[in-house]
């Protein structure tokens, strides 16, 4: 028998271990939270997609919400943080009925965004249209911090 001896260095077998373990933890347990840029933990099981373009002289955001009631979404500015919390509300079967498949996401939604530059939170602008929120948001280039401001939702 013949035995061939390998050099391995030793960060080889750590090289996947992050990708390894979030793999047996999403098969184990399913979708589970983690922390994005802002340390705030957010539920991957209902993660909407957002999209941020920032242009010269505004913020043009856009979040996807299916399923999700005008009414059940909350946008908020405050201190350079653009806050966004919706809800997904399940809704309840008859007793005739099963539910045999479902994928739909239900649950509550929060997500903060960070903010390069100060923002005017008196002209910013949302809309919610088709399941997507579409937030505009004017960058003003003075040092002035306003308070907490809660956007309507046309």
């Amino acid at each position: 028998m013949r035995f061939s001896i390998i050099k391995r260095e030793p960060s080889y077998f750590f090289e996947n271990i992050h990708e390894d373990l979030n793999r047996f933890l999403k098969d184990t347990f399913g979708d589970i939270e983690y922390i994005d840029k802002t340390n705030i933990p957010i539920l991957k099981a209902h993660r909407a997609a957002i999209e941020v373009k920032e242009k010269k002289n505004e913020y043009k955001i856009k979040v996807e919400l299916p399923n999700v009631n005008k009414e059940d979404i909350e946008v908020e500015l405050k201190d350079n943080f653009l806050s966004i919390k919706a809800e997904s509300k399940f809704e309840e079967c008859k007793e005739e009925e099963n539910i045999r498949t479902s994928e739909f996401r239900y649950g509550k939604f929060h997500r903060v965004i960070p903010l390069d530059c100060e923002v005017d939170s008196n002209n910013a602008k949302s809309e919610f249209k088709n399941g997507v929120l579409y937030i505009n948001l004017p960058k003003i280039h003075e040092d002035k911090k306003e308070d907490i401001k809660k956007l309507k939702i046309d």
